[in-house]
């Protein structure tokens, strides 16, 4: 005897076969791994070109910092230079990507001398946020980069007790210094780099300081 179509029972699903049906699909690869986004270098072991080297040396920059990249749009010929110059050095190291290396966090450990007008040294402990991707990097590679870390002086200048509620200022404050790089795309070890070097009390919450000394450099970056 045949069995009809209406014959056969049907069942309805139970709740274990959903959860089963979900640890399947989990269980099998995905299209976006953790790789993707995100790749964790290390800060040990051999550099293998995630080691940097730079020297450095600027002018100081009396215009605040929010005239110079928020509210004045000023060109760096309409700035108010001072009469104080910095010669600096960092090491840093790339420590990890995102998104498919499209950006790249880097540590940098930095040093640095006032001269002229003002006589203090500075020092540094820094992150640094790269985005490397631009579309014309096969011609001129070019990456663009923010800072956030501590910065510490070996003395309070003039300029930053100005700046201060108290008077007083701080020696330690927070360090952003935006910068850019070109570099020959057949060649990415050396880097030509303008950085504005910022000490910043980010209004006020470090010790009650406003701005802080601030500089617009230009060095070389060697990358082993």
């Amino acid at each position: 005897m045949g069995v009809e179509m209406g014959d056969v029972p049907t069942r309805k699903p139970k709740a274990w076969h959903g959860f089963v049906c979900l640890v399947l699909l989990l269980g099998q690869p995905q299209a976006v791994s953790a790789s993707d986004w995100f790749d964790w270098y290390g800060i040990t072991g051999p550099c293998d070109g995630d080691c940097a080297f730079m020297i450095f040396g600027g002018k100081f920059v009396e215009t605040p910092m929010d005239e110079v990249f928020f509210q004045g749009n000023l060109s760096p010929s309409e700035w108010n230079f001072g009469d104080s110059g910095l010669l600096g050095i960092a090491a840093s190291r790339r420590v990890a990507s995102l998104l498919d290396n499209k950006f790249q966090i880097e540590a940098e450990l930095g040093l640095a001398k006032r001269f002229g007008a003002m006589d203090e040294y500075e020092t540094w402990a820094a992150a640094y946020l790269r985005y490397v991707s631009f579309p014309w990097n096969d011609y001129l590679y070019t990456t663009v980069a923010v800072s956030t870390g501590i910065n510490y002086a070996s003395g309070i200048a003039d300029f930053e007790k100005e700046k201060s509620d108290n008077g007083d200022g701080s020696r330690l404050l927070h360090y952003f210094a935006p910068e850019i790089t070109f570099a020959a795309p057949e060649d990415k070890s050396k880097e030509l780099v303008i950085r504005f070097h910022h000490r910043s009390g980010i209004f006020g919450l470090v010790n009650d300081t406003g701005g802080g000394v601030q500089y617009l450099t230009v060095g070389l970056r060697f990358r082993f």
